[in-house]
């Protein structure tokens, strides 16, 4: 609770005694009277706490609900997945397929059961647990009449570990093939019905069907042990019944064990006959009414105006009272905006009540602050907090009524806003960026933006805000990207790389990494001078996977670093072999990407694979595109200057400063792009620049090599231009190393 809401309610409570002081002492002539108002008082007093605590705990009930909903959500799209490929039910698949959803799930642990009882479990922190057989287990029992699961249990595996476990089936043709199950610690709930409010003297639990405690609230006033009729006063086992068996909000005033007089409230959770309740004791509110009765005499003089002014009090107090309700349960912290529960109730009511021939749309965005944890590093959090206040006064005054927004956490912000084209959407981002940016900071700070397009309102709004954020996701990092809109493919696409990158690390141990050798043709003579190595993924189950599907990906998580160190000693052992074969090894070409040059001493790297494999340095040579001497000047330099001989850039002619890399950098081949070749095979001005280029390299002292040649026409194009060495698939596609052994070492006669 902070500081400020802190001061309102002491400020009220200090108001409310000077005015029950006053009431006091109005009531000594009609002492009678005042005794009933003061009764009417009491009562009203009662119904609002219940009021207050029933309003509490049906936001504790929303948050209990979202967090329920979205775990069976998750596990039953991981369900039905094994409805339809039930062959990840093998067992070395399903455990991949376990190790690979806990990554993208809440879950610290999932499991797969099958209908003999058997049940194999992944925990996140300890790996798979020995397998079990629950057979005689209540959700296995449950599971297999084709029901979903939810309890509370104590984990057999963690030290007896409070936890929720869910279990949904996979049914097949109508018969249950599996259960699905995940496991959630219990404190996620803990902190979902949590009330800071009332001084910290309001309670809330998780009870049963029967009045037992599922989930306790830990605070000290929290006096039962299993039961929350143990030791009770006063409640009638009709009123028992019905706030145990009633769909609706049920609340009354008992008095528990320590005797102290308090108001319950028990809210539906949706499941398994589940409720929320909570319970408040009558003196977190009490209006000092003790010291009412004790100066009643004194006020019997001017009781009418006792009358009038108490009304009028009570009315203020009551919205007074609301209004802290609100900042209480509802607001966030630091901004005093909406937080992420309200926001989810408030965005549930818009959709509720938009109207079908209405002609305004809705769209859901989600906003953070590119690397603002450097605000709080750089700064303090103190600072970092007045950044987050000021933001949501941008938001706040550019969304006004066309919408509202809410601070979810840290600097992640939402917002439903209502739009008749998508141009306004654009400009609601412009606008509120460029007033970010302005933020007076030494650093900048600036936004990022995904967009999600409602089209079916019916669908949970945690769903809306993950694909907005999934379109945001797609933009960080990139240079003046503000936002992105959502679309399927974006999640397709996702989880496509996600899906590589759960099995790079394995397919490298696992050999399926694979080195292919493209042949380079002598142009004067038409024989083989050497090779290109280019790397294959051979897949288990995909077959050979072609690199335009790999190699991008890996050049944005930096994994090309081990890759490329696996294809230069690939090259190596190709080159000793031949040399203990008694052949006359051709050079071999590797690439080397632009983010070695950040990671590590390539120079040290290349030696001494030279040296473990003992070949001579000229058979290796070492390809570098462009974009590698633009992004890292000095440090390929250097790299250059200690392996000159070795050097040749890669894609020569696709960046504007090419000839200016030339005039810096002593390489000594350039390797011309495809791109650049068949414009010079379809244009004049490009035949005249190749002619150029091939007679500057001749100067240079430089090898010309062309990449990409497929046609006679362009062979001739190139030998009259005077190129040196000639690479594609006119003369051979990319091959495995034995069958490019074959074709250099055992090739008849030369092209024509």
């Amino acid at each position: 609770m902070s500081l400020n809401l802190v001061s309102k309610i002491e400020a009220g409570k200090k108001q409310r005694a000077r005015v029950v002081i006053g009431v006091t002492a109005a009531v000594l002539i009609l002492v009678l009277l005042c005794i009933i108002f003061i009764q009417l008082l009491f009562t009203k007093e009662r119904i609002e706490i219940e009021n207050h605590i029933t309003e509490v705990a049906k936001q504790s009930a929303v948050a209990v609900d979202l967090l329920i909903n979205g775990d069976f959500q998750t596990l039953n799209l991981y369900a039905h997945i094994l409805e339809k490929e039930p062959k990840y039910l093998d067992n070395s698949l399903v455990k991949q397929g376990l190790q690979t959803a806990i990554k993208n799930t809440r879950f610290y642990s999932m499991g797969v059961a099958y209908p003999d009882g058997r049940v194999l479990i992944y925990d996140a922190n300890k790996g798979f647990m020995p397998i079990l057989n629950v057979k005689d287990f209540k959700y296995f029992k449950e599971g297999m009449k084709g029901h979903s699961f939810i309890d509370f249990i104590n984990s057999d595996y963690d030290n007896d570990k409070l936890i929720v476990l869910y279990a949904v089936p996979v049914i097949k043709n109508g018969k249950v093939i599996a259960l699905v199950t995940g496991a959630n610690d219990a404190k996620d709930y803990t902190r979902a019905v949590d009330i800071t409010s009332f001084n910290e003297e309001a309670v809330v639990h998780i009870i049963d069907g029967t009045g037992d405690i599922l989930l306790r609230d830990k605070k000290g006033n929290s006096v039962y042990n299993k039961s929350v009729f143990e030791d009770v006063d006063g409640i009638k086992k009709e009123v028992k019944d019905k706030a145990l068996k009633d769909k609706n909000t049920v609340s009354y005033w008992f008095k528990d064990k320590t005797g102290e007089r308090k108001v319950a409230a028990y809210i539906p959770v949706g499941y398994n006959n589940w409720k929320i309740l909570a319970i408040l004791p009558f003196s977190a509110i009490s209006h000092n009414t003790n010291a009412v009765l004790r100066y009643a005499v004194i006020f019997l003089l001017l009781i009418n105006i006792v009358v009038i002014l108490g009304i009028r009090y009570n009315v203020l107090i009551r919205r007074r009272s609301d209004n802290m309700i609100m900042d209480m349960a509802l607001q966030d912290d630091i901004t005093h905006s909406l937080n992420k529960t309200s926001f989810y109730i408030e965005a549930e009511k818009i959709l509720f009540n938009k109207k079908e021939d209405d002609d305004e749309n809705l769209a859901m965005l989600l906003m953070d602050i590119d690397n603002f944890k450097i605000i709080n590093e750089v700064y303090d959090i103190k600072k970092g907090d007045v950044v987050l206040k000021e933001i949501a006064d941008i938001l706040s005054k550019n969304i006004a009524e066309k919408g509202i927004f809410a601070r979810f956490n840290d600097d992640v912000f939402a917002i439903l806003y209502r739009y008749n084209k998508e141009a306004e959407i654009v400009s609601l981002i412009d606008n509120i960026t460029e007033e970010i940016v302005k933020i007076r900071l030494s650093l900048k700070v600036i936004p990022s933006f995904g967009v999600y397009l409602i089209v079916d309102k019916a669908m949970p709004i945690n769903i809306m805000c993950d694909k907005a954020n999934i379109a945001k996701r797609t933009i960080k990092g990139l240079v003046g990207d503000r936002f992105a809109l959502f679309d399927e493919s974006l999640s397709q696409a996702l989880l496509a790389d996600k899906e590589i990158e759960d099995e790079m690390k394995p397919a490298l141990e696992g050999h399926q990494f694979v080195m292919y050798l493209q042949p380079k043709i002598d142009m004067k003579t038409n024989l083989p001078c050497g090779s290109e190595a280019l790397i294959r993924w051979n897949h288990p189950q995909k077959g050979l996977v072609p690199p335009y599907k790999f190699v991008p990906l890996f050049e944005r998580n930096g994994f090309i670093v081990e890759v490329d160190k696996f294809m230069w000693e690939e090259a190596c052992k190709a080159i000793r072999e031949w040399i203990d074969l008694g052949y006359e090894p051709l050079p071999v070409s590797v690439n080397i990407s632009r983010i070695h040059f950040k990671y590590e001493d390539i120079v040290s790297t290349i030696e001494n694979l030279v040296k473990k494999y003992n070949i001579p340095k000229k058979y290796l040579e070492l390809e570098l595109t462009e974009s590698a001497f633009l992004d890292n000047e000095g440090a390929v330099n250097s790299a250059i200057i200690q392996l000159q001989e070795l050097i040749a850039m890669d894609d020569f002619g696709i960046g504007y400063s090419s000839l200016n890399m030339l005039r810096k950098l002593p390489v000594n081949v350039l390797k011309l792009d495809r791109g650049f070749i068949n414009e010079a095979s379809c244009t004049e001005r490009g035949l005249i620049v190749l002619n150029h280029i091939t007679q500057m390299a001749r100067d240079l002292k430089a090898t010309v090599v062309c990449e990409g040649i497929e046609t006679p026409e362009q062979v001739n194009m190139l030998r009259n231009a005077g190129g040196d060495i000639a690479q594609g698939f006119y003369y051979a596609k990319p091959m495995p190393l034995d069958e490019y052994n074959d074709f250099v070492y055992h090739h008849e006669g030369a092209y024509n």
